[in-house]
């Protein structure tokens, strides 16, 4: 299926290959009436054949959704792991791993989303260049191999079953991509995520996002060519992004100092770091429910203590960690499109060594996206909290992303968020986790309007502890507001906000911990700006089903039917009492009703004075000013002499007064006031048959209705005219 303007078309067959190729597409209309675009159909039963010489490869999709309305109350994506180490720019085919979420399997025409996860390198050195090498001790390296959060959308050539295997794709990718595990380098990943094309698409329930596994899920995607009826539901991405650093209490001596930035989890001290674009960490709060332990350390050099990983947390790294591992501090935040904030300092010592707070993700664009980043864990000895076993003083997990597309808008109420999670505040004598980052959602509403938007991105509060009373202990950073990117104003209700820290010490004190950044929030996102979908679905003018023309007494009620109105500002209704030339006379607005078949009426209620046919006819117009015009129609009419007709009515600037006469002569024309008080006249001549006088006095008068009399020395005759300023 292929449509163009505003209506689809029937694709009943094309040729293609990778070589310079001929191609003939045989496309039927389903609707005629294409005056849009100078189209010249007169009946549905004609055939188009348009032959199209290609020079380069086909990159678009060879498939377009039906024009119905999908329903649906879950995700609906598809999400391939990445098996395939490095994808060079310009490959066209890709070794895929199994999918585990989503069920539907690839087929040819697909749109598929290809995202690099994480992917940037760090200074791995244990001191304050840790990080980014500006000294203190958070960050990345920006250079060649930072590769986090670049995309793109493709067309699958190939089959691929979800059992994985290799894929295929339409033309040469923009972007490299890579899949290699922990090593010099912290973990690099990306993946594939099926990506279905629906016409109009409609949410019954609360859809959310499979949760980031280290492989694939955190990204949902939903994309319709005419619109997204959000029915006053919720898209959900909160927590469902990078995760937590996971907490484990640790007694006894154990090693390093309170000095340190990065040590590994074998040293039986300080807390995890959160996972980020640079990297997972060996320890994970998997949904503040169980310790995730994934095969390797994760970060080069180690996995725990105070340095931040890119837009992860750092662990709070301990007061005492050679001894007790007793001077707890808290996790910092994780971070996206606001700093995290930092861990607080430790128990008894005040040192300031709580979890450094991850850092801004400075390449974010609407065509680059990531998750929000995971706090780290705080430092804990005595396990309390629940759950037990130091786990409550994990760090959380940031948002994931969210991209909705609605070429011609995302229409009803809803909310879309992708929060960071706050973390525990049940702990009491032991340091608390920094809570995640926001994550990113990006909307595209085609109509322009996106103000019945609520989204949320905001940081996760750090941990508290020692909440009703008790010595201080380190509580968690807040983590970093999110990235919101939308093409118009949101909802005022719609927030970035970082999360707040935390406290101790029975909620007087932060304790050396602070809270998350703001974020980013754009809403004057272009239609270019994000990722381009290479779909080739074009659509063709309204289509008129049908329109009608009955005389009534002293008027003429029309009525017409229309489907696949896009982007239809309004109807204009025509005149004409010789079928050749015709007249506005009225116009009546879009209104949002069936897409398949959307009913209006008009009556015309000053008709002139013809004896003979009357021809009418509809002409749509677009926002952009383009129009598209239905068949004409006419009605038969028996007109007395002297009957008295005024168009447009209303008026603005000039009216048009249609009469007719039987034999002709001289007439005079008369414009009052409702006081009675002449206004204007005019001495006409008359011809016999039908006059047409065109009165423009009407732009000196103020709006008001007035009084127009026509007379012929016998009979006067007079009609009401409304001016409308």
């Amino acid at each position: 299926m292929i449509y163009r303007g505003k209506k689809y078309w029937s694709l009943i067959g094309y040729y293609y290959s990778e070589a310079n190729t001929l191609v003939t597409l045989n496309l039927f209309p389903m609707k005629n009436e294409y005056a849009k675009y100078g189209y010249a159909l007169a009946r549905p039963a004609w055939v188009l054949a348009i032959s199209i010489l290609l020079f380069s490869r086909i990159a678009t999709a060879q498939s377009c959704p039906s024009t119905t309305t999908t329903n649906i109350n879950s995700y609906p994506n598809t999400y391939y792991p990445a098996s395939q180490a490095s994808v060079p720019a310009g490959s066209t085919s890709i070794a895929l791993g199994s999918a585990y979420y989503g069920s539907t399997p690839i087929s040819v025409g697909d749109i598929l989303l290809i995202i690099q996860m994480q992917g940037a390198q760090i200074n791995s050195n244990n001191n304050s260049n840790y990080g980014d090498g500006s000294g203190d001790g958070s960050g990345y390296k920006s250079n060649a191999q930072l590769l986090a959060g670049n995309m793109e959308y493709v067309v699958a050539a190939s089959n691929l079953g979800t059992g994985g295997g290799t894929l295929t794709v339409s033309s040469g990718l923009v972007n490299s991509y890579q899949n290699t595990p922990f090593g010099t380098d912290g973990q690099y990943t990306y993946q594939v995520i099926r990506v279905p094309v629906y016409y109009d698409l409609k949410l019954t329930g609360t859809i959310t996002a499979p949760r980031w596994d280290g492989y694939s899920g955190g990204v949902l995607v939903l994309y319709a060519t005419d619109k997204i009826l959000m029915n006053s539901q919720t898209v959900d991405a909160s927590g469902l992004g990078f995760r937590g650093g996971g907490g484990r209490a640790f007694t006894g001596s154990g090693a390093g100092s309170s000095a340190d930035y990065i040590t590994s989890s074998a040293y039986n001290a300080n807390g995890s770091k959160g996972e980020g674009i640079a990297g997972t960490p060996k320890y994970l709060n998997h949904n503040n429910s169980f310790l995730d332990v994934s095969g390797t350390e994760g970060y080069p050099n180690g996995s725990y203590a105070k340095g931040a990983p890119a837009n992860a947390g750092g662990g709070g790294t301990d007061g005492n960690p050679a001894s007790n591992n007793d001077e707890n501090t808290g996790g910092g935040g994780g971070a996206n499109g606001g700093a995290g904030g930092y861990g607080g300092n430790s128990w008894n010592s005040n040192l300031g060594v709580g979890g450094r707070p991850g850092s801004v993700f400075n390449q974010a664009s609407a065509s680059r996206l990531i998750m929000g980043g995971g706090g780290g864990a705080g430092t804990t000895n005595n396990a309390t909290g629940t759950p037990g076993n130091g786990f409550a003083s994990s760090g959380t997990a940031g948002g994931g992303i969210i991209i909705l597309t609605g070429q011609n808008g995302i229409t009803g109420t809803g909310t879309i968020k992708a929060n960071g999670v706050s973390a525990n505040s049940t702990v009491q004598n032991d340091g608390s986790g920094g809570g995640g980052a926001g994550g990113t959602v990006l909307v595209y509403s085609g109509n322009g309007t996106t103000s019945n938007l609520t989204i949320q991105a905001k940081g996760g509060n750090g941990g508290s502890n020692e909440t009703t009373s008790g010595p201080s202990h380190g509580p968690g950073g807040g983590g970093g507001g999110g990235v919101i990117y939308s093409n118009a104003t949101l909802n005022a209700a719609s927030s970035v906000a970082g999360g707040a820290a935390g406290t101790t010490n029975g909620q007087t004190t932060n304790y050396g911990a602070t809270a998350g950044a703001i974020g980013a929030m754009v809403t004057t996102m272009t239609a270019s700006a994000p990722a381009q979908v290479p779909l080739n679905c074009v659509t063709l003018p309204v289509s008129f089903l049908g329109i009608t023309a009955v005389k009534n007494s002293d008027a003429v009620d029309l009525n017409w039917q229309v489907s696949y109105e896009i982007n239809t500002l309004k109807y204009v209704v025509e005149r004409s009492t010789d079928g050749i030339n015709f007249s506005d006379i009225g116009s009546t607005p879009f209104r949002d009703g069936n897409s398949l078949n959307n009913a209006y009426q008009y009556s015309d209620k000053n008709l002139p004075a013809v004896s003979g046919k009357i021809y009418y006819r509809i002409r749509e117009v677009d926002v952009d000013g383009s129009v598209a015009y239905s068949k004409t129609v006419s009605v038969q009419q028996t007109t007395l002499a002297g009957k008295l007709s005024v168009y447009p009515n209303p008026a603005r600037t000039s009216v048009t007064v249609s009469f007719n006469h039987t034999v002709g002569g001289a007439i005079s024309l008369r414009l009052f006031d409702l006081k009675g008080s002449l206004l204007w006249q005019q001495q006409q001549s008359a011809a016999a048959g039908q006059n047409n006088v065109q009165i423009d006095y009407i732009r000196n008068l103020p709006a008001g209705v007035y009084i127009l009399q026509w007379f012929d020395g016998l009979t006067p005759e007079q009609t009401k005219i409304l001016v409308d300023r």
